[in-house]
């Protein structure tokens, strides 16, 4: 049994550009980019507290926040584990005598106290009793905080002051700090570990630290994308196989440099990756200018919707934007087959391209597997590719120009028709130079040693340019109480006043 991790209300609340969406539109951006965003989805939940205190989950090789997300719900609130200073199932259950004897397992306490425990002051973990914390602090009575809403206090505010919050108990420990900052040499590097999903970093080059290494590993034959945005000054992005894994970068490792260091334009690198472990140098312009960056680095294999067999019609709404540039998914035909593909509901213009795995290696081949591309980006006008298709694997890629969009994807597949010859699409030269095979180091990749190859290539929407910034919620969450936020007029929106549980868990 899987328990419910997402307060959607409250993920809306304390992220402001969020607010228009409904629940699956929100519960789809959490899954696909807020979770290794950072951004927080409920009071209840810390997942650093969770990545700190469970050791072993590092150790398996769960370090993504959407890693520890899904272990958390599979198993960790079952396991009872710690995840937050707010709720311990197993004090829980001890303090409250009417629950133990109603036999509830630890997902079931987590739900009674999101839903009813809080709102009745129930005492919830060894250091946090929430009707002691609002008898204790006055000034909180004064700005007529109920439960959930000094509850927040508490998380968002209290523990940072050191305000205890239970009688005679302990000051919950602070929140852990951030990832240490990245090394600058290969064997300082931050280690990534398995790239799974997403993982992104807020970080920092200039004159007193220019380099700042990653390092990652890849288990399976992948699709690698690699953003760099949120530049200030001028950078630069290097991506390297460890071919000897010497944890030193030798001659003949790097595979691309976007080399441009021509302002603050966003950078990226998409690459077919083989197994094998590589890194990441992000290192400041040659004047050493000081900038923040984002960088993410994506496995687009592990965050592909897998539809499988594709016989009748299946359709999705999702999104894409400046956090969740692309969507993709996977589908295959048994047999001979019409292929129909419709994308509409757009806000902002969004192209559709449908992939051939012709030699079924689970990767897109950008030049040659290319068989259907709507290539408009002209506005939010409907866009649709119909083909008869041979029986095989095939990819879909829903991609933006860095505005964000709702979309409905429909696809729909009728056995039975002679497949039409699936002669892929040319891309010239200047759009996709010619594909390098390199058996230690690829199996396909681009080959932009011409920087004309990135520019025209971003005119085919898969360079998104418009500035991925982060959400605002953590700049809200790091004030105190007393500082530039108001938490009275926030909490007395009190997101959590009618919680919404019943979100399923599954990718909507």
């Amino acid at each position: 049994m899987a328990v419910n991790l997402a307060d959607l209300n409250f993920y809306r609340a304390v992220n402001p550009d969020l607010a228009g969406f409904n629940d699956p539109e929100a519960f789809s951006h959490l899954i696909n980019a807020g979770l290794n965003e950072g951004r927080v989805f409920s009071p209840y939940i810390d997942l650093n507290l969770y990545r700190a205190v469970n050791t072993d989950l590092a150790a398996a090789g769960l370090t993504s926040n959407r890693q520890l997300y899904d272990h958390l719900q599979n198993a960790g609130v079952a396991e009872g584990r710690t995840f937050s200073p707010v709720f311990d199932a197993n004090f829980y259950r001890a303090a409250n005598p009417d629950l133990a004897a109603a036999g509830l397992n630890n997902e079931q306490l987590l739900d009674h106290f999101r839903a009813a425990g809080i709102n009745e002051g129930r005492a919830s973990a060894p250091s946090f009793s929430v009707s002691f914390y609002i008898a204790a602090n006055p000034d909180l009575q004064a700005a007529g905080f109920n439960f959930q809403q000094a509850l927040q206090h508490y998380v968002f505010a209290g523990i940072r002051e050191g305000r205890t919050a239970a009688p005679g108990g302990p000051v919950a420990p602070p929140p852990p700090p951030p990832p240490t900052d990245p090394g600058n040499t290969p064997g300082s590097a931050l280690n990534v570990g398995t790239l799974i999903g997403t993982r992104a970093f807020d970080q920092f080059v200039g004159f007193d630290d220019r380099e700042d290494y990653y390092r990652f590993d890849v288990n399976s034959p992948i699709n690698f994308n690699l953003y760099l945005d949120g530049l200030s000054a001028s950078a630069d992005v290097s991506l390297y196989e460890d071919i000897n894994r010497n944890s030193v970068i030798d001659s003949g490792e790097l595979i691309q440099n976007t080399n441009q260091y021509n302002g603050a334009s966003s950078e990226v690198i998409f690459r077919n990756l083989a197994v094998g472990t590589y890194f990441v140098l992000v290192k400041a312009d040659s004047e050493g200018r000081n900038t923040n960056y984002n960088l993410r680095l994506v496995n687009e294999n592990s965050e592909a919707v897998d539809v499988g067999l594709l016989n009748g019609t299946r359709t999705f709404s999702e999104f894409v934007g400046r956090t969740d540039p692309r969507d993709y998914y996977r589908f295959n035909l048994t047999s001979p087959s019409s292929f129909n593909l419709t994308l509409d509901g757009l806000t902002a213009t969004a192209d559709v391209l449908l992939y051939e795995d012709k030699n079924n290696n689970g990767l897109i081949g950008f030049s040659d597997e290319l068989i259907g591309n709507t290539n408009q980006y002209n506005g939010t006008n409907t866009e649709s590719i119909s083909r008869n298709l041979p029986s095989g694997n095939y990819f879909i890629v829903v991609t933006g120009d860095g505005a964000n969009t709702n979309y409905n994807l429909q696809i729909s597949a009728t056995p039975g028709v002679s497949p039409q010859s699936a002669n892929p699409i040319n891309l010239s030269d200047s759009a996709i130079s010619e594909v390098n095979v390199d058996p230690i180091i690829n199996p396909r990749s681009f080959n932009t040693a011409n920087e004309s190859a990135i520019q025209t290539f971003t005119a085919n929407g898969s360079d998104l340019t418009g500035g991925l910034g982060n959400a605002t919620a953590n700049l809200l969450l790091n004030e105190s109480f007393t500082g530039g936020n108001d938490f009275a007029n926030l909490l007395a929106a009190n997101p959590m006043e009618t919680p919404d549980f019943s979100q399923g868990l599954a990718l909507i």
